[in-house]
């Protein structure tokens, strides 16, 4: 009985993390507009550097929770000393697995002082997602269709904002634009196909990527930006120790749960220099980016690769990697600590669900009307 109620309490460990991170949303956007409303009259860099601030200090709630409360160890290898050596805008690219990766740059720009200033390439329908959509949109992220449309006219305009005023950014795009998942191997074998079509090398743990979104901010920043940032991300604990075969990667809710206790991320520092202007080269240059990829996770998840302890590693040196508690704890006292006493009284309930239902339906509406 006993054992029963600890493997039960265990499978809800993601339910108070995700309560509270939700929970806090109202609050944010409550916070957001005070900022906004601030700074109404003055240049809109003023608006950027206090939303950029509010944004890192929401982020540090959320990696109290992924990287503190779920300790995980992390693995980082390849240019590691980007993190530490100075402060950079980058077009931040990476593999795509599941909803962790976007945590992921959470836990890269944190190390580098620049947590504020992430700005996504997302999905289309995720712009009418209660709060947040009507938020990023705001944050100066960028909304594209699955089949990777999207308005250039309009993503250059706002990269160009981007640009002239200096803002500093962390520009993140997957370009496999959607997940490496495998149990639908109808999506591997779609890409596969995709790259026989075109010529390409078939890869076998990452997706044939694409580089519209990569062209179009590399066009319009490259003068505001100082490298590519090239992620490779590997989970632990995603072998089936039966098979030998790839396991799906962990989904948020897994994640908290622990699933995965180990993060692998191998990073590639390419000066801008060394990225090409055209089209045409661009889109060889992407496919070479992730046939490197495909190297580095086929070692990670070969059965023979040199790795001892942990058993999945990528080649070369690695640095375990954690973040001290005093960086996130704070943040988690605050927004915690607000989203208890709001919820305390009755008032402040009614508060609450006025601000959360009216935020969405508003945010939503203002989407519906600028798509």
């Amino acid at each position: 009985m006993l054992l029963s109620l600890l493997v039960y309490l265990q499978s809800l460990r993601w339910v108070v993390p995700t309560a509270v991170m939700l929970g806090s949303a109202p609050a944010y956007i409550t916070a957001w507009m005070a900022v906004r409303m601030a700074t109404a009259i003055l240049p809109r860099r003023y608006y950027r550097r206090g939303d950029d601030l509010l944004y890192s200090a929401y982020q540090r709630l959320i990696l109290f929770f992924f990287e503190n409360y779920t300790g995980v160890q992390i693995y980082l290898y390849g240019d590691t000393d980007v993190l530490t050596s100075k402060k950079e805008n980058v077009l931040y690219m990476s593999n795509h697995q599941c909803t962790v990766d976007w945590v992921v740059c959470d836990m890269l720009a944190v190390r580098q002082g620049m947590l504020g200033t992430l700005r996504y390439v997302l999905k289309d329908g995720l712009r009418f997602f209660p709060l947040y959509g009507f938020y990023l949109a705001q944050h100066d992220c960028l909304y594209v269709k699955r089949s990777g449309k999207f308005d250039k006219d309009r993503a250059s305009r706002q990269l160009e904002r981007l640009q002239r005023d200096k803002t500093p950014t962390w520009f993140v795009v997957f370009p496999e634009g959607t997940r490496f998942n495998p149990e639908l191997p109808e999506v591997i074998k779609k890409s596969q196909d995709y790259a026989k079509a075109q010529g390409y090398p078939v890869l076998h743990h990452v997706l044939t990527p694409r580089y519209r979104a990569l062209q179009v901010g590399l066009l319009q920043m490259r003068t505001c930006l100082d490298a590519v940032y090239d992620i490779t991300i590997a989970y632990g604990n995603t072998v089936a120790k039966e098979t030998g075969e790839r396991l799906t990667s962990p989904g948020m809710p897994d994640f908290l749960q622990g699933s995965s206790k180990e993060l692998h991320l191998h990073i590639a520092r390419v000066p801008l220099s060394d990225v090409p202007d055209s089209e045409e080269k661009l889109s060889q240059w992407v496919q070479h980016r992730f046939q490197e990829k495909e190297k580095l996770l086929s070692h990670f998840y070969s059965p023979n690769n040199s790795c001892s302890e942990p058993r999945q590693c990528f080649p070369g040196k690695r640095v375990k990697s954690g973040l001290p508690l005093i960086s996130t704890a704070p943040a988690f006292l605050f927004w915690g600590g607000l989203f208890t006493a709001v919820l305390a009284t009755s008032e402040g309930r009614a508060v609450y669900w006025k601000v959360a239902l009216g935020s969405t339906a508003a945010g939503c509406l203002w989407m519906a009307v600028r798509s």
